[in-house]
């Protein structure tokens, strides 16, 4: 199972002047191994980016959906209505080309200030 997968935020917090969350992810692997015959290919992943803050436990305040094959367009998270604490971003994603390539990574979590 390939690990290659990354998920960058554009800052390690934000204050109250901050209007959105800018995140990409891209992978930096090769092929994937393709369930109809013994070689390898370029995957596409498909994905669901969770905005998450912690309140006694993760629950996610906001989705972005979508796929790509080397790295994802910047996705904005807005911050208005949003409330302070601490965040984090959740992406699980799938290849398209053979589901049993699959995972779950975060962030680390950071700082909201409002």
């Amino acid at each position: 199972m390939p690990k290659p997968m990354v998920v960058c935020t554009d800052a390690s917090y934000y204050t109250e002047k901050a209007t959105s969350i800018d995140v990409t992810a891209y992978y930096s692997g090769g092929g994937i191994g393709d369930p109809n015959s013994d070689g390898f290919i370029a995957p596409t992943w498909d994905y669901v980016m969770a905005l998450e803050i912690y309140d006694g436990y993760w629950k996610a305040v906001e989705l972005q959906t979508g796929y790509f094959r080397h790295q994802t367009p910047v996705k904005k998270f807005y911050l208005a209505g949003k409330k302070e604490g601490r965040y984090r971003v959740r992406m699980y994603y799938q290849a398209r080309e053979n589901e049993e390539y699959t995972g779950v990574i975060t962030t680390y979590s950071f700082m909201v200030y409002r």
